[in-house]
């Protein structure tokens, strides 16, 4: 709870024992007044103490979460680790192309959530299931080189669904700039309308 909040609520309360105290029970303004002080304070230090569910605080639940963040990055990063090996020894240009694509957008997300494992959440399933299953689908192509006649369906839906992943992995990656963009939208919102309102004041 936010301290003003916190604030207004044991004022609320503090008003109410001052009349009850004064009225009901005929005490001296100076006692109420005691009273009172003493209610908004213990309301106070009651009110915004953080937050806990069965015994565990906001700061423990923040680095539960964290924890959880990290983990998923490291699952992360090991996934991004096979899609980089079995992308260099991929043959067809432009398949190596499109894995070397997702490596690039997967590494930026990795260091991203790194620095921030909070942000961990908004990427999980890009961390746990298309990154090994991309992996799993490059090291497939590796086989299909391998062999002397690669089936010709089963390698054209493997482009496709490499360039889907690409897309997605796209998705993703703009998923954890979202809340910046939103900063960025409103200060160009607010720099424009203060623009428009002193050039009009000058012309």
């Amino acid at each position: 709870m936010s301290r003003g909040v916190a604030i207004l609520i044991a004022a609320g309360l503090a008003a109410i024992v001052f009349p009850a105290t004064a009225l009901g029970l005929h005490l001296p303004l100076w006692i109420d007044a005691g009273l009172s002080v003493a209610v908004l304070s213990g309301a106070y230090m009651v009110i915004s103490r953080p937050s806990s569910v069965d015994g565990i605080d906001e700061d423990q639940v923040i680095e539960a979460r964290n924890q959880t963040g990290r983990g998923l990055v490291d699952d992360g990063a090991d996934a991004l680790e096979r899609l980089r090996k079995a992308g260099k020894a991929i043959k067809d240009a432009a398949m190596r192309g499109q894995v070397d694509s997702l490596c690039r957008t997967a590494d930026k997300v990795i260091r991203d959530v790194r620095a921030d494992p909070s942000k961990a959440m908004a990427v999980r399933r890009l961390l746990t299931f298309y990154l090994p299953n991309a992996a799993s689908l490059t090291e497939g192509w590796q086989t299909l080189e391998q062999r002397a006649t690669p089936g010709g369906d089963r390698a054209e839906q493997t482009r496709k669904t490499m360039l889907a992943l690409n897309d997605a992995f796209s998705k993703f990656a703009d998923d954890l700039t979202a809340p910046q963009m939103q900063t960025l939208d409103l200060d160009l919102k607010m720099l424009n309308d203060a623009l428009k309102s002193d050039l009009e004041k000058t012309s």
